[in-house]
């Protein structure tokens, strides 16, 4: 009976084993289906690893001028990482990453490895490889520590364990102590075997608690090049130039593989994966892997990062073709020769009920309006979608024919607390930067919302006039929107002029958010007082004032 039993205990355990794995793959499939085009799939973590995310970006960003990035000033003001979560549909820490890089490089040598543009298309065509490649993607996942991967590879000269060449002595010791011991019978070569086992063990703790995040990160090395060896497979079509550096990766992803082995073993926190870390750490397997992985990879930096965009940018592809489909309405933009930039039913991407607005602009725009009108929201929407249609390919809009743009914003002006700068301070330095971008050759747009409102209205409308005379003469086209009715009147038929207004009752200010030609010589200031529930005393005496 007991001997029964126990292959029917083994038969059980391989059936559960199988029927979990099942499941689960069934449940992969089932969400990788479901979540393209999914306006809501679940990213609240996103924003708890910005940081990380941003990783390849500052490696990449040192080969580009300050006029060809999104700056952090631009990227605040227009709050660009609201876009970038919102076109977040990405697998992979590769895709997450590249998706970040991409969205600041507004070049013509950017770095995606693929058209954007295309590349999602023929993803959307094509639902079968789209699954295939996803599930890839998917085992590669998002572990925090895959996102230093970046920095593993950018500094893999100088990320050695300490004493590494005493490791394989170490495990050499232990084996050949064990083994002449039980051979020879010897308590004392056991008991040096002990004394080698327990140095071993300590030594091997202290590593780990030291070297964690970069034994992940190699990890997830290893599960992006092995990504990068599938995808080309499967899209032979779309892998380019990286089949080089994936060959000369080969090794490297094969001592990799050998670590996760060993990682894998080790992963779970039950009481069978303590016995095997206690037994196979002493060993010092994954710090001798460590050390052969990182010395096979430092000479090859540039084709990790290679494999690295190559998987990142196919993830891309896949993200930017479901955020089209999660989208009420896109279009792919036409990049065009010249100055001029034109939008047809523009509007903001993270509007959940947006009014479209028409655009044609060959030259510098001054904005006037009335508070709460639509002005900041339109000059976002179009330097927005500038920066969309450079880098992933995708406007909000129903047509777009842009030119290569540099896009550079002082919006969103805060006094800093923590340095003593005044708001007019982090204004005029906010303005000065445009200054300097606009000399380095690359067409500019600017976009400035009120401009030095920070100072005395005589001072403000002088200095705004100097300002606005220096771009117009720059190669640039600049969006100003302004409350000051002097300045569009003194740039009339230099600058173009137009407004958004709104309509007024007794009770009500109703906004159309529609932008028309002209100059808006209306104001609601003192209404809004009274709208939203003043003292009558005090919008009387504000209007006695007039």
């Amino acid at each position: 009976m007991k001997i029964i039993l126990i292959p029917a205990v083994i038969a059980a355990v391989i059936l559960i084993t199988a029927i979990i794995s099942i499941r689960n793959k069934k449940a992969v499939e089932y969400y990788l289906r479901h979540s393209y085009g999914d306006r809501k799939r679940v990213k609240d973590d996103v924003l708890d690893r910005m940081e990380a995310i941003a990783l390849l970006y500052e490696i990449e960003k040192k080969n580009y001028s300050s006029s060809e990035l999104v700056d952090g000033v631009t990227w605040d003001d227009l709050d660009m990482k609201s876009v970038f979560v919102r076109a977040d549909h990405t697998d992979s820490f590769a895709g997450e990453q590249c998706l970040y890089s991409s969205m600041h490089i507004l070049s013509d040598n950017a770095p995606n490895a693929v058209s954007y543009g295309d590349t999602a298309e023929f993803f959307d065509k094509n639902e079968e490889k789209r699954q295939s490649v996803r599930k890839l993607l998917h085992n590669v996942g998002k572990p925090i520590n895959g996102y230093y991967s970046v920095n593993i590879a950018d500094d893999a000269g100088t990320g050695q364990l300490p004493y590494r060449q005493v490791y394989p002595i170490l495990l050499i010791s232990l084996v050949t102590l064990g083994v002449l011991g039980l051979i020879l019978r010897s308590p004392f070569l056991l008991m040096l075997c002990l004394g080698n086992y327990l140095l071993n063990l300590v030594i091997h703790i202290f590593l780990r608690q030291s070297f964690e995040t970069r034994l992940e990160s190699l990890f997830s090395m290893g599960l992006a090049i092995n990504a990068g060896f599938s995808i080309s497979s499967i899209v032979p079509e779309l892998s380019g130039e990286v089949s080089g550096s994936l060959k000369k990766l080969k090794k490297a992803a094969a001592i990799m593989n050998m670590l996760n082995m060993q990682k894998s073993m080790m992963s779970s926190d039950d009481l069978l994966s303590t016995i095997i870390s206690y037994a196979t750490g002493p060993l010092m397997l994954d710090m001798i892997l460590y050390s052969k992985g990182l010395d096979e990879i430092s000479d090859k930096k540039e084709d990790y990062l290679k494999v690295h965009r190559f998987v990142g940018d196919i993830d891309c592809s896949i993200a930017i073709a479901s955020f089209r489909k999660s989208l009420d309405a896109y279009c792919v933009p036409e990049i065009v020769e010249g100055k001029k930039l034109e939008f047809r039913g523009v509007f903001h991407p993270m509007l959940s009920d947006p009014v479209a607005n028409d655009i044609t602009q060959e030259r510098n725009m001054i904005l006037t309006g009335s508070n709460a009108s639509g002005k900041s929201t339109f000059i976002k929407s179009v330097a927005i979608n500038l920066i969309l249609a450079q880098t992933i390919c995708t406007c909000t809009a129903e047509s777009a024919c842009v030119p290569r743009y540099g896009v550079i914003t002082s919006m969103a002006v805060r006094d800093d607390l923590a340095s003593g700068e005044s708001y007019y301070i982090r204004e005029i330095k906010y303005l000065k930067r445009m200054t300097e971008c606009v000399k380095q050759g690359k067409l500019l747009f600017l976009a400035i919302d009120e401009i030095l409102k920070g100072t005395n209205t005589k001072e403000r409308i002088a200095a705004s006039k100097a300002v606005l005379r220096y771009f117009n003469s720059e190669n640039c086209i600049l969006m100003a929107a302004t409350h000051d009715i002097e300045l569009a009147e003194a740039f009339e038929g230099i600058y173009d002029n137009c407004y958004f207004c709104e309509k007024l009752d007794e009770d009500d200010i109703i906004f159309d958010y529609r932008i028309h030609k002209g100059i808006c010589r209306s104001s609601n200031a003192i209404k809004l007082l009274s709208v939203i529930g003043f003292p009558d005393e005090i919008v009387s005496s504000a209007l006695s004032e007039l």
